[in-house]
């Protein structure tokens, strides 16, 4: 089978796929990686961009690519035979994860390298709520803080935590805590509207994260709808078992201009409400 071919057999594969030469140039990529770069969502567009300068650019733009540029570059020198790495990137105003697997191919007796993309934004995602985790949450809002500083914009977070989940769980079992977290998590995506970034942080809290540049009518919006109440049912009709949540707001730049700052203050706003002061 000529190399010609197996390239074009590449078209049939669900992962993105392009060469590179030892310049950056790419000189061929597959169906699927065009049609990922039609909607933003790769370093390079298509034949002839450039990919080390595409990942050059992102870097300017925020995304975590260092580690791979300097693994393209070193497999291109004959450094390293392949290189396998994860990276975040911003698309469509939110954090995607790929993984990106480099290695050498060898075209026309020139030293090339060929790179797979593989979306695995899944694995950033709670497996319970189907929520955004942790390490999504962090992304968003560092992706959030950047956007808001460059424009003067303001941004914000709000931090939610489920009262008395040790409670459910010892008097009804963990299954029935397990529903109170994805009824919780239901109630939160829709207080918080589609132009939120809603996410489970861990156990028994979960992270809003505001828009960037949002006006004032929807800062009240969304905060009015929070505060009057984080409440949900589980179980029967007959016999329902009610979950409610406090909640903690911290707005960019009036509560702070970095994330631990904003974690901080949201933090600090939530145990206040859970105490039974009034959010601040």
């Amino acid at each position: 089978m000529t190399q010609d071919r197996e390239l074009d057999l590449a078209d049939y594969l669900v992962a993105e796929i392009a060469v590179v030469d030892r310049a950056g140039a790419v000189v061929h990529c597959n169906r699927k990686w065009k049609e990922t770069a039609k909607s933003g969502g790769l370093l390079a567009k298509q034949t002839g961009w450039n990919y080390i300068a595409e990942c050059e650019a992102a870097i300017q733009r925020g995304c975590d690519v260092a580690e791979i540029l300097a693994g393209l570059r070193a497999v291109l020198q004959g450094e390293l035979p392949s290189f396998v790495a994860t990276y975040a990137c911003p698309f469509n105003g939110l954090y995607h994860w790929f993984q990106v697997l480099i290695s050498v191919v060898e075209i026309k007796r020139e030293r090339h390298a060929i790179l797979m993309h593989v979306d695995v934004s899944a694995m950033q995602r709670d497996a319970l709520t189907g929520l955004p985790n942790r390490a999504m949450f962090d992304a968003q809002l560092h992706l959030a803080l950047s956007l808001a500083q460059e424009t003067g914009s303001r941004t914000g977070i709000i931090i939610v935590d489920m009262n008395n989940l040790k409670f459910l769980n010892d008097k009804h079992g963990h299954y029935i805590g397990d529903e109170a977290l994805k009824g919780l998590a239901l109630e939160l995506k829709n207080k918080a509207g589609p132009d939120c970034v809603v996410t489970r942080i861990g156990g028994d809290e979960f992270g809003v994260v505001l828009p960037v540049n949002y006006d004032t009518l929807f800062a009240r919006r969304v905060r009015a709808h929070f505060e009057s109440g984080i409440n949900c049912s589980i179980g029967p009709a007959q016999h329902p078992i009610f979950v409610s949540a406090s909640v903690g707001f911290a707005l960019f730049p009036d509560d702070g201009t970095s994330s631990g700052d904003l974690f901080k203050a949201a933090d600090k706003s939530m145990y206040a409400h859970k105490r039974g002061a009034s959010v601040a």
